[in-house]
């Protein structure tokens, strides 16, 4: 059945199948109730007929009318696309088979795109709920508060009071720093970011500082040195581990990591036999490296679960919400780059 070209509407749905625009919206919106009974041959008609001119409902005028659009939108997935990607790619997917098992009513869409600091993340049609990767602009906040909009908050801080889940990476970094203590390494090294270069994700921060506390509290001297960048890696070694005598490295995020175990093949530097190395990693990057990277896990997988189980108790119980921030445990996975130091073995 040709439109000439144009995106059929509710009204060419109706006039081809006969019936009012307004029975045509009940049928295709299954809005059926004692006040509206419609013979079933001529329901199958509608929606054959909108099958037939490939018709697709308005979402933004459909969300307008609706009271609940079982629609949830994930702000922020060009998070997905950085270097701590990974985290909010497990997260995400979790999350999604979370409320998959709950309810298959629920359509989930995520926003990849990158947003201007003074625009709006939020999409054109109403959702009863938003999923915030890490932070969104102050626009997003204040519209979201208006419309009191559910939300979760997922990897990053919530200043006006809501629900955020978070790991905990101060007890991820003092557990790291314990095991290569315990190992017997007293000569650690640093390889992240470091002042003034820490502005950003708040796990920039939080790892430098208790790198730092944990390594005075031991009365060892921590190692830094400069930025690290891939280009800069084999010299970050070099100034570390034969300059400095680093028996271990810490490093931020599992991309250093690689770096590290690439450029101190170059140099002849054996891992764990003269240096450990380990990171801040997802589990699910982690499969693929090789050789297996001792890392403490950030627990993404749980971090999606808990976001859907938030998310779902502000849409279904609003009167009972209590704005929290939910602090999960980090986990240390040993695999193959760490050992004790070369002397002690």
């Amino acid at each position: 059945m040709s439109m000439n070209g144009r995106i059929p509407n509710l009204k060419d749905v109706a006039d081809a199948a006969g019936v009012s625009k307004s029975t045509a919206s009940k049928v295709l919106n299954n809005r059926f109730g004692k006040s509206f009974t419609l013979r079933a041959e001529v329901r199958q008609r509608v929606l054959d007929t909108a099958k037939e001119l490939n018709y697709r409902p308005n979402l933004i005028a459909q969300s307008l009318t609706l009271q609940s659009t079982e629609m949830i939108h994930i702000l922020g997935g060009h998070h997905a696309l950085s270097d701590l990607g990974n985290i909010y790619q497990t997260a995400v997917n979790h999350f999604i088979h979370a409320i998959d098992s709950v309810s298959s009513d629920y359509d989930v869409t995520v926003d990849m795109s990158h947003h201007g600091a003074d625009s709006s993340e939020l999409p054109a049609w109403r959702v009863d709920g938003a999923i915030i990767l890490a932070r969104c602009t102050e626009r997003t906040t204040d519209q979201i508060h208006q419309m009191q909009i559910p939300h979760v908050v997922v990897n990053g801080a919530c200043p006006r009071g809501c629900y955020s889940v978070v790991p905990d990476d101060v007890g991820g970094t003092c557990m790291a720093v314990d095991h290569l203590n315990d190992l017997g390494h007293f000569k650690i090294a640093y390889c992240g970011p470091v002042p003034p270069f820490l502005a950003g994700h708040s796990s920039l921060q939080d790892r430098h500082d208790t790198f730092l506390s944990e390594m005075n509290r031991r009365g060892l001297e921590p190692i830094f040195s400069s930025q690290v960048t891939l280009s800069s890696t084999e010299q970050y070694l070099k100034e570390t581990v034969l300059e400095k005598q680093a028996t271990a490295i810490l490093a931020y995020g599992h991309m250093e990591a690689l770096n590290l175990l690439q450029a101190a093949h170059a140099l002849e530097i054996p891992v764990p036999k003269r240096l450990s190395v380990m990171c801040f990693c997802d589990e699910n990057a982690s499969r693929v490296m090789s050789p297996g990277l001792t890392f403490i896990d950030l627990g993404s997988e749980k971090l999606g679960k808990t976001a859907a189980e938030l998310l779902l108790h502000q849409i279904q119980r609003p009167a009972r919400v209590t704005p929290q921030r939910i602090l999960l445990p980090e986990k240390l996975i040993v695999r193959s780059t760490t050992a004790p130091p070369e002397r002690l073995s």
